[in-house]
């Protein structure tokens, strides 16, 4: 009886309230503020712990149910909370500051709340601030989240009705990493958002701009070591006019992570340190459909030329999916370049993998897809390209190039071309990698193969039988292992 009782009151135990403050605090750390509070209603020892939590994670969803959002809302509620919860916290720090408000329409309250955590000496501020009010009411941030010497961290959500004016000077002493997503962005805020940052080095940059804006983003970041810019109109008209400009002084710049469809004009200025670039153009197709790119050949020609030195190069980009579109769009040479990934769409020709290889002398390791699903509704004679090969052999097939990997292989007359090609003229080859398509099954929700074994032993025959240039070369099957 004895062992049985001891047993019982090991399993009615209360081992969390026993553990250290520092603790339950990092524990609570991790949920919503106001699950926190909740928590202060389990016994005297846990009346107060939700205040020393130097997270505040503060949304107003939960105050707003669908059923109260159709009919009438209540600010005062998630407001008063937010107040309750920074009075009751009194002058302790605050870490991490997270607010999404998505029908707050009180602006006086939502910049106390930020003016609050700043003086609270707040190391990482996440903003998500909606207004849906027509029209528009404007929010200037204060002026002190530009001065605040805590903060490293800082991510902003925002639409066009929210304004940041940056000072001159002196602006983000200690920001390190700056996420900015904005919809319709105010032009002023754009040009003087990032002119200040000394002491970045994460920059992200996201959003939608009008079809008539004109935005000037000026970036200057001495240490900033990373850039990725998401820029999308959707749908996406061939009559925009492109007026969205980014100067960037970023003489620390290493990465430079690229997605958009719209075609700015960049100037990455002394980006001497840049190695790694990935570039996804997404929708932007070459033909006579898609004039407004062909009319664009400029935009793309500085594009690649403020890029021309980097090592690691990722590209996305159907509009280099025509049999001429490197001197088409008249790209640079890349002497550095390294290892190349080319990601094609089912549209495009397989001339441009060797077009690439011709501008990149020094290329050691390709990787190269052509089965990326086209949603472009295009006429027949433009997505049917006949492989042909090139004039002259690339330099880097006979000196540098060692591995290939072939991705979405399906063995179409094309491909084969163009494998027996690299084999025959690849002089240094190591290794070549085949991997054959995939497609998902919705019915077993997993990805099987397109191709059944014994036609990729059957691919496999075939192809060993090519000539091969590198008499070391190995050509793999992943899936015959």
């Amino acid at each position: 009886m004895g062992s049985n009782s001891k047993s019982r009151e090991a399993c009615h135990e209360d081992r969390i309230s026993g553990l250290p403050d520092a603790i339950i605090s990092h524990i609570l750390s991790f949920l919503l503020t106001r699950e926190a509070v909740r928590t202060s209603v389990l016994s005297h020892r846990w009346k107060n712990q939700w205040t020393s939590v130097p997270n505040l994670y503060l949304r107003d969803r939960e105050y707003y149910p669908l059923e109260r959002r159709l009919k009438k809302s209540d600010p005062d509620g998630f407001s008063g909370f937010v107040d309750r919860v920074l009075f009751f916290r009194g002058s302790s720090n605050v870490h991490r500051f997270r607010l999404l408000c998505l029908e707050m329409k009180d602006f006086s309250r939502i910049d106390a709340w930020i003016r609050t955590a700043i003086m609270r000496n707040v190391v990482e501020l996440d903003l998500e601030l909606y207004e849906y009010s027509n029209p528009p009411q404007p929010f200037v941030f204060p002026r002190s989240l530009f001065m605040c010497k805590t903060l490293v961290v800082l991510k902003l959500r925002l639409q066009s009705n929210f304004i940041a004016l940056a000072p001159a000077s002196d602006c983000f002493p200690s920001l390190k990493f700056l996420h900015v997503d904005v919809v319709l962005p105010d032009a002023d805020s754009m040009e003087k958002l990032f002119s200040c940052c000394p002491a970045l080095e994460d920059l992200v940059i996201e959003g939608e701009p009008g079809y008539d804006s004109v935005l000037n983003f000026e970036v200057s970041a001495p240490k900033l070591k990373r850039l990725r810019i998401s820029w999308y109109i959707v749908p996406f008209h061939q009559n925009y006019d492109r007026k969205v400009f980014i100067n960037a002084n970023v003489p620390s710049l290493e990465e430079f992570n690229l997605q958009e469809n719209i075609l700015a004009n960049y100037s990455l200025k002394n980006a001497h340190s840049l190695s790694r670039a990935k570039i996804d153009l997404v929708n932007l197709h070459s033909g006579e459909k898609f004039g407004t790119v062909r009319d664009s050949a400029d935009h793309i020609q500085w594009l690649f030329a403020e890029i021309r030195n980097v090592k690691f190069l990722s590209l996305s980009a159907p509009v280099f999916g025509g049999p001429c579109s490197v001197y088409q769009y008249h790209l640079p040479t890349f002497n550095n370049l390294n290892h190349l990934e080319l990601l094609l769409q089912n549209c495009c020709s397989l001339r441009s993998v060797t077009n690439f290889l011709q501008i990149s002398p020094k290329l050691e390791h390709l990787v190269f897809e052509n089965s990326i699903h086209c949603y472009v509704c295009h006429f027949v004679d433009e997505s049917v390209h006949e492989w042909s090969p090139p004039d002259f052999v690339p330099a880097c097939l006979l000196s540098h190039l060692k591995t290939i990997r072939i991705r979405g292989f399906q063995g179409l007359p094309d491909e084969m071309e163009v494998v027996e090609y690299l084999l025959k003229y690849g002089a240094v080859l190591n290794t070549m990698t085949i991997c054959t398509l995939e497609y998902f099954c919705e019915e077993k929700e997993m990805k099987l193969p397109l191709l059944g074994l014994r036609e990729e032993v059957k691919l496999l025959q075939t192809i060993s039988m090519f000539p091969r240039a590198s008499k070391t070369c190995q050509i793999v099957f992943p899936k015959l292992k």
